[in-house]
């Protein structure tokens, strides 16, 4: 029993110390990116879940299955349940996502997976043509595609206060070069118990740095460099405007700090009709490329429908549909 509570005492302190650390990361980080273009596994910053699109993430809010996404504290409590969906997202690529949640050994266990599919890509090169190298724009084409397994564990570390743990393996594979590692996400939920405010805060994709493998031979490269995974900051609040969980208003206000990408503010909401339809909307303050995302759900008799579309200006819009089921 001495063991259990000094284990768990020792636990609320490192979470509380993860609170403060991410908060302050979004407080005092630079206004630039200090590492642009240079961290690889981009597909891991990408928000698959319809709902946390609609929203600009869900940091705070997350729960059930969809959390495996974006903060596996919120699995904490959740029964078992499932969320699958799909993205039809930029310049023609794919991406598949699946997750599913149980309790078990005192807390919430969850397994997850996403797959990116670039689909045909056209190569290029040069060729030589009466001895004499030439540009060949067209030189047949090659596949890409990028994978995930995870595996989460959240727990209660009080009423209030929940923790929540995420070891991934990754992968990407452009044409015949492969490239493996692991990442791991770390993740808190805090509910004041005051007007439905939550805070939650995550450092997600951490991990040492990846070696390319599986390099051909006839590669003209001696040795390719590591390649750094995609550290982000998450900071999210949010509280009920007005109303209540089955008829009102819930506003919330996230914060990303990304390691390749200028620090972005979102503001968002999610308004509940009859305690089963959800409009949402958010508004990211400083992406001018990609400002605004809106979607709406359905749930009902444990069954949720979700459909999100963000917007683009150069590349288009982005499209998910998602779908979840809670036993």
């Amino acid at each position: 029993m001495i063991i259990s509570f000094i284990s768990k005492k020792a636990v609320k302190r490192a979470a509380t110390f993860l609170l403060v650390v991410a908060f302050s990361g979004m407080v005092f980080a630079e206004g630039e990116a200090d590492k642009v273009g240079s961290v690889h596994f981009k597909f891991l910053n990408i928000q698959n879940d319809a709902r946390s699109a609609a929203l600009g993430g869900m940091t705070a809010q997350s729960s059930g299955a969809q959390a495996l996404f974006n903060n596996p504290a919120g699995i904490t409590g959740s029964s078992m349940g499932l969320s699958a969906g799909v993205n039809t997202w930029l310049v023609e690529t794919s991406i598949m996502n699946f997750g599913f949640v149980m309790p078990l050994a005192g807390g919430t266990i969850g397994f997850s997976m996403i797959n990116v599919n670039y689909g045909d890509i056209m190569g290029s090169g040069w060729s030589t043509v009466d001895n004499e190298f030439t540009f060949d724009p067209n030189a047949g084409k090659f596949t890409a595609s990028d994978l995930a397994f995870g595996i989460s564990y959240g727990m209660s570390l009080s009423e209030k206060f929940t923790i929540g743990f995420t070891a991934k393996m990754i992968s990407e594979t452009i044409d015949d070069y492969k490239a493996s590692g692991y990442a791991f996400d770390v993740g808190t939920q805090f509910n004041t118990g005051y007007n439905g405010i939550i805070l939650g805060a995550m450092i997600s994709n951490f991990g040492p740095d990846v070696k390319p493998l599986d390099i051909p031979s006839e590669s003209t490269y001696d040795e390719f460099p590591s390649m750094s995974l995609p550290m982000t900051f998450n900071f999210g609040i949010v509280g009920q405007a007005f109303g209540d969980e089955n008829n009102g208003l819930v506003a919330g206000f996230n914060v990303a700090k990304y390691a390749d990408m200028a620090q972005e503010f979102i503001l968002n909401g999610e308004y509940t009709v009859a305690g089963m339809a959800r409009i949402r909307l958010c508004n990211n303050l400083n992406n001018p490329q990609s400002p605004m995302s809106y979607g709406a759900g359905v749930s009902l008799a444990g069954i949720a429908v979700d459909l999100a579309m963000s917007s683009h200006d150069v590349l288009g819009d982005a499209m998910r549909f998602s779908i979840g089921y809670s036993f």
